[in-house]
């Protein structure tokens, strides 16, 4: 899809929502006609970032992605990120390898987690309409949201861009991919039904204002939908595989993380408490929340004792007793909630 048609999507500048003109020269960008802000687009992909990935500057972000590119032509969406860990030496090859076999299972878990949130909404948003995904990685989300609806992809990380586009190419699914930040969303009010965000809210700079950002670009009535680690699980840690790691003080995670050469993560997990009060506070009513179940497909492809783990959580979650203990402790929380359709009216004073 091309820059144009993100128009028509409500795309504008996210730093002061002015109106954006594409233009090719010297170089294609898009200019804000408001604060005169420049933002590069490469590979037709609008690069509207206020602030870096808080892990690697943004044009060595962007060169990054180049070199992904160059491999394209030889290697399919996978093979492209198995070169992406070769060449960044940040990531440990242990570390690596637990990534992967976390892509390998997205398409098989983002399916599952689609259906779930449309479960949990009641199934008012299960096809048509518009869908934002933030933090859309890859793209496994996208591929299993594209039926029946637009989709729109958008990630902190340009690299990531570079090898969902490549997904979503190999699928055959055409879906506008937007660089950005959660916290300044790059599209005008009440533009989507949905936005979707799987295990991305606890890494975003400003929690408040990523969930605040949400709300605005969703129409009236529209729904949200998150998944996030639970802080207090005392499973493997999401990012270093450390049993319990949301648990442990963050100087022991870096000390952790530095012996092993691993950077060490900048997340803030949410427990269900602080989950509710963050969609609470950005307004949203109707919040519905769930434990993500594990798809029996993913379950086979797990080794004997992490399968016999997740089948345990399975039964456990189905259980009233168990299930109440696991929105504390387990390992993975749901949620989805809704933008009130109309403003209430203001009170009148009392007499």
């Amino acid at each position: 899809m091309s820059v144009a048609e993100l128009f028509d999507l409500g795309l504008c500048c996210p730093h002061c929502r002015g109106q954006l003109r594409e233009s090719r020269v010297p170089a294609h960008r898009l200019d804000c006609a408001s604060c005169a802000r420049e933002y590069p687009v490469e590979y037709d992909i609008p690069d509207l970032r206020l602030h870096p990935d808080p892990y690697i500057a943004m044009d060595a972000d962007r060169a990054k992605g180049r070199r992904l590119l160059d491999e394209s032509g030889a290697r399919d969406w996978r093979g492209m990120v198995d070169f992406y860990y070769r060449i960044t030496d940040t990531v440990p090859p242990q570390q690596a390898e637990r990534f992967l076999a976390s892509l390998d299972r997205g398409a098989i878990r983002a399916a599952s987690t689609l259906a779930a949130w449309e479960r949990l909404a009641g199934g008012a948003t299960a096809e048509g309409g518009t869908l934002l995904e933030v933090g859309c990685g890859t793209g496994p989300l996208l591929l299993a949201a594209a039926r029946g609806r637009t989709v729109v992809g958008l990630d902190v990380a340009f690299r990531w861009l570079i090898v969902c586009r490549r997904r979503l190419e190999e699928r055959g699914v055409r879906a506008p991919l937007v660089c950005a930040n959660a916290e300044s969303l790059p599209f005008r009010e009440a533009s989507f039904d949905v936005v979707a965000s799987e295990s991305t809210i606890e890494v975003t700079r400003d929690q408040n204002l990523a969930a605040t950002e949400a709300f605005r670009v969703l129409r009236p009535g529209g729904r949200i939908y998150l998944t996030t680690p639970n802080r207090w699980s005392l499973g493997p840690d999401p990012h270093l595989g450390v049993p319990a790691g949301g648990w442990w003080p963050q100087s022991w995670l870096a000390r952790w993380a530095g012996r092993r050469g691993a950077l060490p993560p900048r997340r803030n997990l949410l427990s269900r408490v602080e989950l509710g009060g963050l969609l609470h506070r950005a307004g949203f009513r109707r919040r519905r929340y769930d434990l993500p179940a594990v798809p029996a497909e993913q379950r086979r492809a797990l080794g004997p004792m992490l399968r016999a783990a997740a089948t345990a959580y399975d039964g456990a979650r189905r259980t009233p007793v168990t299930r109440h203990v696991l929105f504390f402790l387990g390992p993975m929380l749901m949620a989805t909630a809704s933008k009130p359709s109309a403003t209430p009216p203001p009170r009148a004073p009392a007499a």
